[in-house]
């Protein structure tokens, strides 16, 4: 049973250096890189378990254009979109597990996620995103639709299988993963449209941080599977927006992308890019006490 593990960080290759020194402190699956020639000179981190993957290649079956992602990178995360529809469509595996590149690891969480999938029976696997109990879109018409539909899956840490949801065509499928809605019910974000159609056509999905809460609960940040690592936001889109700009991007987006990713920069990469940090007092406590030789937390604060 295949495994494919993976990231992405077109226009912040620098960004990844702490996540692939975390990730290979604490795994043993290789995880695959996508990004332009340009980003991977960025990365320092050496391992085996570290495979870059090069766009301009083209494969057998399937040809996608680096220039393609690149551009859609200028329209928010359709670049993304492009690039996930091109892994689902061009890879054998059938455990497809994706990892956000601006993710810190303290422990293994590959293993639990194919532990979910491939030995407990599930077909999509990862943190909850509350529906019902979510803090926004709460009024009108999409909110009431909204409050109906379970929970979903954040795609910053999850793994899923193929069989549940159809592939082509290419176009709707990239729709349904940048997640724009596809039928007269909305949706929240990126993914969820495969995960309903994978809970329609039958599959099971697991909430790794709250299994036992039913289909609509909120994500338990207690729980080991959130614990075993540090997740920042937008980072990867924090840093884009600082070198190539935003235009036509909303500014709410871009500030709080800019402030994440100045935050990420101070502590992780050690330079001052001259932009207020976030303010996330909880994010700041962890990283303080983050170790980052052996990526574990400490109790001495720096």
């Amino acid at each position: 049973m295949g495994i494919f593990i993976w990231t992405e960080a077109f226009n912040c290759g620098e960004i990844l250096n702490p996540m692939l020194s975390s990730y290979i402190k604490h795994h043993s699956h290789p995880i695959h890189i996508f990004g332009s020639k340009e980003d991977f000179r960025e990365v320092t981190i050496k391992s085996d378990l570290i495979i870059f993957e090069n766009l301009r290649k083209k494969t057998k079956f399937f040809s996608i254009s680096e220039y393609k992602v690149l551009n859609g990178y200028k329209k928010g995360h359709e670049g993304t979109a492009i690039l996930w529809e091109h892994i689902i469509n061009s890879r054998n595996e059938r455990i497809l597990i994706h990892l956000d590149s601006d993710t810190i690891f303290l422990n293994d969480v590959v293993t639990d996620l194919v532990y979910a999938i491939q030995d407990e029976g599930y077909h999509i696997a990862g943190s909850r995103r509350a529906y019902k109990h979510r803090n926004y879109r709460r009024e009108g018409r999409d909110g009431q639709k909204l409050d109906l539909r379970p929970d979903c899956v954040n795609t910053d840490c999850f793994a899923f299988t193929k069989e549940y949801f159809r592939k082509y065509p290419r176009f709707w499928l990239k729709r349904k993963i940048l997640g724009k809605r596809v039928s007269l019910k909305p949706v929240v974000d990126f993914f969820d449209p495969i995960t309903f159609e994978i809970i329609k056509n039958g599959g099971r999905i697991k909430f790794m941080d709250s299994p036992d809460q039913g289909i609509s609960s909120i994500i338990n940040h207690e729980s080991e599977f959130m614990k075993n690592r540090i997740s920042f936001a937008a980072v990867g889109s924090g840093c884009n927006f600082y070198k190539n700009g935003s235009d036509g991007i909303p500014n709410g987006y871009s500030n709080f992308a800019l402030s994440s990713y100045s935050l990420y920069s101070s502590y992780l990469l050690h330079k001052d890019i001259g932009i207020p940090h976030l303010n996330n007092q909880s994010l700041l406590s962890k990283i303080k006490k983050l170790d980052q030789t052996n990526w574990t937390l400490t109790e001495a604060q720096i």
